[in-house]
Formats: C-alpha cells, sequence, structure tokens
C-alpha cells in the first residue's frame, strides 16, 4: 500500500494543471490590484472634473453638485469593478489553454487580431509588477534582519517567479489563442487592458527610481 506521502505526492502532481494556472492568475491579480490602487485617483479626477462642468447647470435647476468627498468611494468602486473585470479576462485567457502549450509564428499569424496583439502588452507588464510585488514583500519582511541580503532576495525572488509563472503564463495565452472569427476580436476590451498595463508598468516596476 501506497504511504500517505506518496498519495500527496500523486494527488499534487494529478493537479499541478490546476495549481500553475492558479498561481498565474494570482501573479496577474496582484499586478492589477496595483495598477487599480492608482486607477482610482485617475477615476477620481476624471469625476471631479465632471462634476465642476455639471456644477453650474445643476445649481441652474436647484440641484447642488456633489462635494470632492462624496466622490471618493464611486471612484474606488468602480476602480475596483474594472479590476474585476479585468482578472476575468485573464481567466478567460487561462481558461482550458495547454500548460505548456507549442508556440509557433505560424498559428500566432493565424491567430492574428486585435485581441492577439493587446494580449502580450497587457500580459508581460501586468506579471512583472506582480512579481516585483512579491520580491518587495519579501525585501520588507527580510530588511530588519538584514538590510542587504533582504535587497538581493527580494530581486532574485521576483525575477524566479517573473520566469516561472509571469512567463510561462505569457506562453501559455498566447498558445492557447485561436482562429478568430473578425481581426477586430477584442477590440473593446483593448483600452481597459492598455490602460491597466500601463499604470502596472509605470508604478509597479522600478523604472522611475532608476530614471531619477
Amino acid at each position: 500500500m501506497d504511504d500517505p506521502l506518496s498519495r500527496l505526492d500523486a494527488a499534487l502532481a494529478r493537479s499541478r494543471f490546476a495549481w500553475i494556472g492558479l498561481g498565474q492568475l494570482a501573479l496577474i491579480g496582484l499586478g492589477l490590484h496595483l495598477a487599480a490602487d492608482h486607477l482610482d485617483d485617475q477615476v477620481y479626477a476624471a469625476l471631479s472634473a465632471l462634476v465642476e462642468r455639471l456644477a453650474g447647470p445643476l445649481e441652474t435647476v436647484g440641484l447642488a453638485p456633489a462635494s470632492p468627498d462624496d466622490l471618493l468611494e464611486p471612484s474606488a468602486w468602480i476602480a475596483l469593478a474594472l479590476e474585476l473585470l479585468t482578472l476575468l479576462h485573464a481567466f478567460n485567457s487561462l481558461t482550458l489553454t495547454p500548460l505548456a502549450p507549442t508556440l509557433s509564428p505560424r498559428a500566432y499569424r493565424d491567430a492574428l487580431s486585435v485581441h492577439a496583439l493587446v494580449l502580450p502588452l497587457y500580459w508581460a507588464p501586468t506579471a512583472l509588477a506582480g512579481a516585483w510585488v512579491v520580491g518587495m514583500s519579501v525585501e520588507d519582511a527580510l530588511a530588519p534582519f538584514a538590510p542587504t541580503p533582504a535587497r538581493w532576495l527580494g530581486v532574485i525572488t521576483s525575477v524566479l517567479i517573473a520566469w516561472r509563472l509571469g512567463l510561462s503564463g505569457l506562453a501559455r495565452v498566447i498558445g492557447g489563442l485561436s482562429a478568430p472569427k473578425s481581426r477586430l476580436q477584442g477590440i473593446l476590451w483593448a483600452p481597459l487592458l492598455l490602460t491597466f498595463a500601463a499604470l502596472a508598468a509605470w508604478y509597479g516596476l522600478p523604472w522611475r527610481g532608476v530614471l531619477s
């Protein structure tokens, strides 16, 4: 009879597909959450500008415009809703795709569409930002005890996670692309995905520290 450790090992091997998929999705979720933290500021600015523009007409009909404080909660909820919607898109991209797909330029050309073009532009910076978040968490946890090693361990952790989950996830979603019904497939998602990608790249990666 197999010992419990062998049975556990066999169960983990059978569920490897699911565990890696959850890790890839969680990595994207971290990057999206970081981006959403800054998206709510953009939403707040847009709502404030809209309220300011509508203040005159509202006062004309006897309605008081919303105060700046009234816009904080709606901005946060809008950013959260967009974050969850974008995470759902990532989940859909991972679902029913092979864990280690066969990649080829010809297959990608056959699947070429707006979705196929936007997907790597969205996935790569978001996954890198998620990996950087994990690495910086490791550094913060170890810094009180060993500042210099903590910094290097944080960087190494980020690189390993970006490679093991980020890169494999990117290969998985690209390899899972199929021939589109239209080359414009995904055009409605493109602005949202690219917005999150830009925020994740700018605020989630150490470019600003290097540039400054």
